[in-house]
């Protein structure tokens, strides 16, 4: 499974987190007073909410605490620091200041309601004091969380590990023991401490919600601590989700019947009366305890593994309500409280009250995203960019196949990454490129050919926008290359590059990762480029070579979607330039388009799908490899004859003869009628080869013609 099929299913996952909230909540009033309680009571509900608390933030922190480590190694510690402020601590602030308040107010109506007058003394006694953090209290750990883990990461790189050694041992220790289906034993064992020695512990309840108090709580610091570190961890060895997809229904199938068998301990429904102490045997406290903590474990692994099997592939639909989970959480509490109040008169059986709060609950708040939130800023806080509603990706609409795209589309060639349309460019009185139309395909690599002076580096120069053309246009990525969002997709590396030599090597792949949006994380650019023996090494200590490997892994960190590469293994050994043209293939495999200029044409023979030949700043030829050989009529003959040289040197259509020994090579026009005299003449003929011209002849012979 790849990276990215990875990030849908766990996208997904963390979406089915939030949206649970609503669900949870809105079953609420049906089995508990809080914020009001309907006269239509159920067992259904209870059981329905105590399922959903048992696994639902734990998943969520689980999945925070990977998403955090893959944004810190993507983009930095600076750039991390500002995007938790805008996506959490911003969305935290105001959402409270906006909801809090609203909230709070339908909850002390809805208990009047429910008490008669009496809400003080009969329910809001039971709410402790403190500051009501209400549902946000989940922005409020992620807060703290983030505080820890950087503060803790940081002193441990520098003091403990700073060679990196230990985290390759803990990373060791982790896949070994997640591969077992004992890992849950070792991951509830804090819980189990924190919640079976606390007496006040209200076990019908669980994992107590942390939402009043801005004092951290141990359970909460335990439980969602866990789960967010080993977030954290899988992501340096993301390979390790893939256990969690084969092990998913076994996984499930302990997590349910952990869950039955807490259930016919504490209950289908809360006692009000009795809710720290549990009827039974002295050891039943504990073997709740420990079910209770088993089973939360075992439901995020089986979650996380079913989202892993089944939600792996890419999907508009999912991704909108993915992207709009986060506001329908946030904003969904005084809705679907309010409409408990509001309903709690009503003479209906609470299989019609609960599904009418979901589905209005929902379908206010998904308007309100749609028009409201989607297209602007708060868009853009939330879900780190905003999508304008008149787009497909606004409406949640696939895109055409590529077929049909093309009858549709207006412009088909600004799909093209690279467009040269009727370019001209002078310098003074020289003509550097003459109304040159050149595109490069999605998913090709061209090869961009020519003497020196030819135009290739004009052309180039033009696609990066460090120059203008005089006539014609240039675009990149659907847009002229001057402007910066035509460059967010683009990855270059060029043959004389001046880069700090006092930065170390990770430090240059991680600085230039944090330019782009989606970028590899520093391991996995490390290792696609094979610069992970000199991640920690400076880069003025660096040989001519290893310096060549350090710009490829810049080049393509940011996972470009067009790459510029010239002369890419100038200076590598055989060893090095094999890898590199190994890695620029996997990259054309997973759809990179690569512009190549290089002098060294049996790269480009090895690697290109397509050649463009310029000469004096004219396109003199384009085509494949196979189509450029083909307008060379000269054909390269080799075999083991006695014939002399001399003679064949006299037959009609030879250019050329060379022996080796037994070995004959004659380069002809005429290849058919060189071949028949040979047998003619050398009846022992043997080992005959005929080939067509390579490339180099091919370049050689078209360029010479423009001369």
């Amino acid at each position: 499974m790849s990276q990215e099929n990875r990030l849908h299913a766990l996208d997904a996952a963390r979406a089915f987190a939030l949206l649970l909230g609503i669900v949870l909540h809105a079953t609420m009033s049906f089995f508990f007073f809080m914020p009001a309680q309907d006269p239509s009571q159920s067992t259904t509900m209870a059981v329905t909410f105590y399922v959903i608390h048992v696994f639902r933030m734990s998943l969520f922190f689980l999945l925070a605490g990977f998403f955090a480590h893959m944004v810190l190694h993507r983009r930095g510690m600076r750039a991390f620091v500002k995007d938790r402020a805008k996506r959490i601590l911003a969305p935290m602030t105001v959402g409270w200041l906006l909801i809090a308040p609203p909230t709070i107010y339908i909850v002390i109506i809805g208990m009047t309601k429910t008490f008669g007058g009496q809400a003080a003394a009969a329910g809001g006694a039971q709410i402790p004091p403190g500051f009501p953090l209400t549902h946000l209290w989940f922005l409020y750990y992620l807060c703290i969380f983030y505080v820890i883990a950087l503060g803790v990461r940081a002193a441990f790189v520098r003091f403990v590990d700073p060679k990196g050694t230990l985290r390759a041992r803990i990373d060791g220790v982790l896949r070994a023991g997640l591969a077992t289906y004992a890992a849950p034993l070792l991951l509830a064992a804090p819980l189990f401490a924190v919640l079976y020695k606390d007496p006040a512990w209200m076990m019908w309840f669980g994992l107590p919600t942390p939402d009043i108090g801005l004092t951290p709580k141990l359970p909460a610091l335990a439980g969602f601590g866990t789960a967010f570190l080993l977030g954290w961890l899988l992501h340096r060895q993301v390979e390790v989700l893939e256990v969690f997809r084969r092990q998913c229904f076994v996984n499930l199938a302990f997590a349910i019947g952990l869950t039955v068998f807490c259930l016919s301990l504490v209950g289908l429904k809360p006692n009000m009366m009795a809710l720290t102490t549990l009827d039974g045997p002295a050891w039943s406290r504990a073997a709740y305890a420990g079910a209770y903590t088993l089973s939360i474990w075992y439901w995020v692994f089986g979650l996380t593994g079913l989202a892993l099997r089944f939600f792996d592939n890419p999907s508009p639909a999912r991704r909108y309500v993915a992207d709009s989970s986060y506001w329908l959480y946030i904003m969904h509490l005084p809705v679907v409280f309010g409409l408990q109040v509001l309903l709690m008169d009503l003479p209906w059986h609470w299989s019609l009250k609960f599904p009418f709060i979901v589905l209005v609950t929902l379908a206010i708040l998904l308007v309100s995203y749609h028009y409201l939130v989607r297209p602007t800023f708060i868009g853009g806080v939330l879900n780190g960019r905003k999508v304008s509603r008149r787009s497909k990706a606004g409406r949640g609409v696939t895109s055409p196949a590529p077929a049909a795209a093309a009858q549709l589309d207006p412009n088909p060639i600004d799909k093209k990454p690279a467009v040269l349309e009727k370019v001209t460019k002078r310098f003074d009185t020289t003509v550097a490129l003459d109304g040159v139309s050149l595109a490069v395909e999605p998913g090709e690599m061209l090869a961009v050919l020519g003497p020196n002076g030819a135009g290739k580096s004009t052309a180039i120069s033009l696609w990066l926008g460090l120059l203008e053309p005089d006539g014609g246009s240039v675009r990149v990525m659907g847009a002229s290359p001057l402007e910066v969002t035509s460059r967010l997709e683009v990855g270059v590396m060029m043959q004389d590059v001046n880069l700090a030599p006092d930065l170390k090597v990770r430090e240059h792949i991680a600085q230039t990762a944090s330019y782009y949006a989606n970028p590899l994380s520093l391991d996995e650019a490390l290792e696609f480029s094979g610069t992970t023996p000199l991640a920690g090494k400076r880069y003025g200590k660096l040989s001519g070579g290893q310096k060549r490997q350090v710009q490829f892994a810049v080049a393509i960190c940011g996972r470009p979607k067009l790459l510029f590469l010239d002369e890419p293994t100038v200076g590598l050994d055989v060893e090095a330039r094999e890898a590199m043209w190994r890695a620029i293939r996997k990259l054309m495999a997973d759809g990179c388009s690569i512009v190549l200029t290089t002098h060294y044409l049996e790269e480009a023979e090895a690697l290109a799908d397509r050649v463009a030949v310029l000469a004096k700043g004219r396109l003199i030829a384009t085509g494949s490899v196979e189509e450029m050989r083909s307008l060379v009529t000269r054909r390269r003959i080799s075999c083991r004859s006695g014939v002399d040289i001399d003679e064949i040197r006299g037959w009609p259509g030879v250019v050329e003869v060379l022996r080796d020994g037994n070995q004959v090579r004659v380069t002809a026009f005429d290849a058919e009628g060189v071949v028949r005299r040979l047998f003619v003449a050398d009846s022992a003929l043997s080992h005959l080869e005929v080939r067509q011209a390579s490339l180099a002849e091919a370049f050689t012979e078209l360029t010479k013609e423009t001369a």
